[in-house]
């Protein structure tokens, strides 16, 4: 005989991987901002930052949400053409680390507009710049 699983219990389960995945998903989101928001966003604590743009979204920093101990935002050059002007960004991706508003470090993309280092590194100047502030 065949054990009969009732609809609430489908509907249950259902719920939860919903849950699961929408929570997942907003977890890794990522913020983009614009020209009337960056000064406010870059402004306190350390930031990363990375320049790009949609055209180029197969190149983008994936991991930048896996960044510990910062905030991180995406700009949309496309969209934001004076902070592309105002930063100097002449290629993308381009990751900057601010700390409190003040570029520390910027990464590069190389003439194959892919960013040349990996999540390791750029976590390692994050936790340099943090430390410094204890020095």
């Amino acid at each position: 005989m065949k054990k009969r699983i009732d609809i609430t219990t489908w509907a249950y389960v259902a719920t939860i991987v919903i849950i699961y995945f929408l929570g997942t998903a907003m977890g890794l989101a990522q913020e983009t901002i614009t020209a009337s928001n960056f000064d406010s966003k870059i402004a306190k604590d350390v930031v990363a930052v990375e320049f790009w743009a949609e055209w180029n979204k197969a190149n983008q920093f994936n991991e930048l949400v896996k960044l510990k101990d910062t905030n991180v935002y995406r700009v949309d050059i496309m969209h934001c053409s004076e902070l592309q002007t105002e930063y100097g960004i002449t290629a993308i991706p381009t990751v900057v680390l601010f700390d409190n508003g003040v570029e520390k470090e910027r990464f590069g993309a190389n003439i194959m507009f892919q960013l040349e280092v990996d999540k390791k590194v750029i976590q390692n100047s994050i936790d340099t710049i943090i430390l410094n502030k204890f020095q």
